[in-house]
Order: structure tokens, then C-alpha cells, then sequence
């Protein structure tokens, strides 16, 4: 069989597995939502689809625009109440045959160059979990100049994704942590400015800029990434680490609220 016809058919057969996993006996629930598909593998039929629609010059289903991981996949389904089980089931495979059929009929091959990049190819809570296990690693084993670089790269991975994320370009140049939050803080409507925030909570995000200038600078006296200033020890690598921690939480969890809430749009 067709390496890419093998690829789609059997990404559509696990996402039409999770749906059922998902909907069983009207949970609307699920424990894993990669329990049959991972992430990875859906991103890259992903892609072939968008590759595909581009040679063709047609749109690209706005299930695929939209949807960048299994889970955001099932619940764009799933938010459609008017609909029923069969008729996504069926929606879940017309999806994918479309795309199935015409590489049987060409026989092609889609190919995907995969590129290295220090940042996660997307956005999700899973790859800021494992950057926060990166800075604690190197915490326990004494690295505190290298807790501080990875702290600052869990923040600067967070900020291009999601400004890449909205704008759909990369970023240029080498902008300081200050600048791509300045950027984000626009984005996600975090401008102390707005009226439509509370003013305690204006005060907290008064107080992120000053812990990301902050992250930018630390890193910069005392990281491995530069000569150093200054040997970190253990209470300031926590400070920093935990720092880091509560603005990737704060801005991913923002980033993912307003999108749901129909605040900000995605680029593709």
C-alpha cells in the first residue's frame, strides 16, 4: 500500500476509534486522548492534507485549519450538538477520503521535511510540561546556570508559538523575551491599559512584564548561554524556574481561554 494512503488511513481509523472512546455511553469524556493516536502522528497527516490542498489549490478543511493536535480535533466534533454519532463518524471519514482517493489515483507520495527547531512544532501543555521537567533536572543534579537558559527557553518557546500561532509567520531576528511579550500581551488582550480588566488583575499583569524583563536579564548575567557575571546558586534557580513556570502557565491557559471563547484567531 501507498506509504501516504497508509499514513491517512490510519490516522482516520484512530481518530474515529477516540471519537467513539470519547462519546461512550454519552460521557463526553476520555482519560488519554492519544490513547490511539499520537499528536506527532496526527500533525504530520496533517500536514500531507494542507500539502495537498496547496499543489491543488483548493481551501483546506477548516477542521484541519483549525485543529492542531487529536484532542482540539474530537471536540471540534463534538461541539456541534445538533449533530449525531453516525453522521460524525462519517463526517470524521469523508474528511480523510477525499485525500485518501486522490492519492490512489495519482499514486503520489507526500513527503514532509522535518525541520529542527529548539521550539515545539505546537503549541500544548504537554511540551511546556516537559520544558519544566528540563529546568527541575537540571535543579537536582546542581545545573543552576543551565536551569536558568532552560527557563528562559521554555518562556521564549511559548511566546513565538503562540505569536506564530496567530500571525502564522515566524519570528525575525533575535527580539528580547521583553518584546515578544509585548507582542503576545497585545494578542491576548493583556494590556494593563484594558479597561475591561479588573484592577487587581491589572496590577498581576503589570507585575508579568517586570517578571519577564526580569527572566530576560537573569539569564543574561548568570545563564550558560552567555560569559558569566555571576554563579547562580539554588534559590535563585527556583525563583527563576518557578517564575518561568507560572507565566507559561498563565499564558498558555489565556492563550487557549480567549481562543475558545472566539477572542483571538489562528492563523494558518
Amino acid at each position: 500500500m501507498n506509504s501516504t494512503v497508509s499514513k491517512l488511513e490510519n490516522c482516520k481509523n484512530a481518530l474515529r476509534r477516540t471519537y467513539d472512546k470519547y462519546m461512550d455511553n454519552n460521557n463526553y469524556s476520555i482519560d488519554d486522548f492519544n490513547i490511539y493516536l499520537s499528536d506527532e502522528d496526527y500533525r504530520e497527516s496533517r500536514m500531507m492534507i494542507m500539502r495537498m490542498c496547496k499543489e491543488q489549490e483548493v481551501d483546506v478543511p477548516q477542521i484541519f485549519k483549525d485543529c492542531r493536535s487529536v484532542e482540539e480535533f474530537i471536540l471540534f466534533i463534538a461541539s456541534d450538538y445538533n449533530s449525531h454519532f453516525g453522521e460524525n463518524m462519517g463526517f470524521i471519514s469523508n474528511q480523510f477520503n477525499v485525500f485518501i482517493d486522490f492519492v490512489e489515483m495519482e499514486n503520489i507520495e507526500v513527503q514532509i521535511i522535518h525541520v529542527e527547531s529548539d521550539f515545539p512544532k505546537e503549541l500544548s501543555y504537554q511540551h511546556i510540561l516537559e520544558d519544566i521537567a528540563k529546568c527541575e533536572q537540571r535543579i537536582d543534579t546542581g545545573d543552576y546556570s543551565g536551569a536558568l537558559t532552560s527557563a528562559r527557553s521554555l518562556i521564549e518557546g511559548v511566546l513565538k508559538e503562540i505569536i506564530l500561532n496567530i500571525e502564522g509567520k515566524e519570528i525575525e531576528g533575535k527580539p528580547s523575551l521583553t518584546e515578544l511579550y509585548k507582542a503576545v500581551r497585545s494578542h491576548l488582550n493583556l494590556d494593563p491599559s484594558n479597561k475591561e480588566l479588573q484592577k487587581p488583575l491589572r496590577e498581576v499583569v503589570s507585575g508579568l512584564i517586570k517578571v519577564v524583563h526580569g527572566l530576560n536579564e537573569v539569564r543574561n548575567i548568570s545563564g550558560d548561554g552567555h560569559t558569566r557575571k555571576i554563579t547562580p546558586s539554588l534559590h535563585h534557580a527556583l525563583l527563576v524556574v518557578n517564575s518561568a513556570k507560572t507565566v507559561a502557565n498563565f499564558l498558555f491557559h489565556t492563550y487557549q481561554y480567549q481562543r475558545n471563547l472566539g477572542k483571538i484567531k489562528i492563523s494558518t
